[in-house]
């Protein structure tokens, strides 16, 4: 189907926005300099979003929309529920390398940007950690549980890595081997697992 003359340029306003901001970072660049190398005007750029700070949030969004549906479509690839947790895991932290570090900054800085996007994140995670769990259950892989407390749970577990301590090489190994043995025993409550996981105790 033909897109329609507005859709075609929000469509080059949200990639020249997000070409933009990976570049120069939020404070390097003006909603005049985005309108101007996107080929519309001032007038259109704030049809599509209230200010720079709102225009953020949704290229930033709409970058990680097509991160998570990736995600799901994967899930259905992997075969048990400690495979999905570690790519879930894995992946994501990858990802989020990908992500320029003066955008973290710029996130961070921005009280609005930072609630906003949170809520979005955590929205769609909690998503992804409800069915690993829930289908895990159902397939018998896992033993029943309160998934929502454990999906609350699992979401917030990277918040390990602050800790200074844990980022040296030292206490990597450690962190990794009892992350695993909490989901091992914590999750599974004895039932038998991947023969790769049984080797990594």
């Amino acid at each position: 189907m033909k897109m329609k003359q507005s859709e075609i340029k929000q469509k080059r306003l949200m990639e020249k926005a997000q070409e933009l901001f990976w570049k120069y970072g939020y404070n390097g660049i003006s909603i005049d300099q985005i309108a101007n190398e996107a080929g519309i005007s001032k007038m259109t750029v704030y049809k599509h979003c209230s200010s720079k700070e709102d225009l953020f949030l949704k290229v930033l969004i709409a970058f990680s929309d097509p991160i998570f549906d990736n995600i799901i479509h994967k899930m259905e690839e992997i075969d048990h529920t400690l495979e999905r947790i570690e790519f879930f895991y894995s992946y994501t932290m990858s990802i989020s390398k990908e992500l320029p570090s003066i955008l973290t900054k710029d996130v961070m800085e921005r009280p609005y940007v930072f609630e906003k996007l949170t809520i979005y994140k955590r929205q769609r995670s909690l998503f992804i950690w409800n069915f690993i769990l829930d289908d895990g259950i159902k397939k018998g892989e896992i033993r029943h549980l309160d998934i929502d407390f454990v999906s609350n749970l699992l979401l917030n577990l990277p918040m390990v890595f602050i800790n200074s301590d844990y980022l040296r090489e030292d206490y990597r190994n450690k962190l990794i081997n009892n992350f695993f043995d909490f989901i091992k025993y914590g999750l599974l409550g004895g039932i038998e697992v991947p023969l790769n996981y049984t080797e990594r105790g």
